[in-house]
């Protein structure tokens, strides 16, 4: 399970210390890595968060658990080594000419200090933030990103209007005004089937007289 947790996040242990080797172009997702083994007694927790205000990954390191101090620098070593602490500590994402690491980890603080005489690069700067498009392909599946506010409740106030003009029909189908009509038309019915039977009741009775007569 170790070895499957630092091959999924780019974590490996190289000469005395741990690194994150992973492009700062695959980081447009957060990642949460818990309890990470560093010897028998040390934990560690990272994390990849990409921040909504400018789209840029930032990396967080904690100690879940350790039995010495350990020490966290980010790419190129240039900046002091950090003490890492049960609280996160936050690392900038830079983008290194040639490739290097982005977080370099270890408990010995003078490995640390000759890591930046020994990592050589040309240029380093922080990462480039990530297109609006990529984030919003990967977090909602689509490239507009997540849809507003203002359009869900847009869509749940047509339905509700449209519920109670329904419930307005419904209404006026069964009101008093409604009833009168269609007792109105049941009693004009019956009086005309009445009519119809007396008129064939008179009819038969002045044709017996007329047979009694002849």
């Amino acid at each position: 399970m170790q070895a499957m947790l630092l091959s999924f996040g780019g974590l490996r242990f190289k000469n005395q210390h741990l690194e994150f080797t992973t492009h700062p172009r695959d980081l447009h997702r957060d990642y949460y890595f818990r309890r990470v083994s560093y010897g028998n007694a040390t934990h560690l927790n990272l994390s990849v968060v990409v921040q909504e205000e400018d789209y840029k990954a930032v990396i967080h390191a904690a100690l879940d658990r350790s039995d010495r101090n350990y020490y966290a620098c980010d790419a190129g070593c240039l900046d002091p080594p950090v003490e890492l602490k049960p609280e996160r500590q936050t690392f900038p994402v830079k983008l290194t000419h040639p490739l290097t690491a982005l977080l370099y980890i270890t408990s010995d603080r003078a490995h640390m200090e000759e890591l930046k005489d020994t990592i050589h690069v040309r240029e380093i700067a922080l990462a480039p933030a990530h297109e609006h498009h990529v984030i919003a392909m990967h977090r909602h599946g689509h490239k507009w990103g997540g849809l507003p506010t203002i359009f869900w409740l847009t869509i749940i106030a047509l339905i509700v209007i449209f519920h109670l003009f329904l419930i307005k029909l419904v209404i006026n189908d069964v009101t008093p005004a409604s009833l009168d009509m269609g007792h109105g038309a049941a009693a004009a019915g019956f009086v005309v089937h009445t009519c119809g039977i007396m008129g064939e009741f008179g009819g038969r009775n002045k044709e017996d007289r007329q047979a009694q007569s002849v």
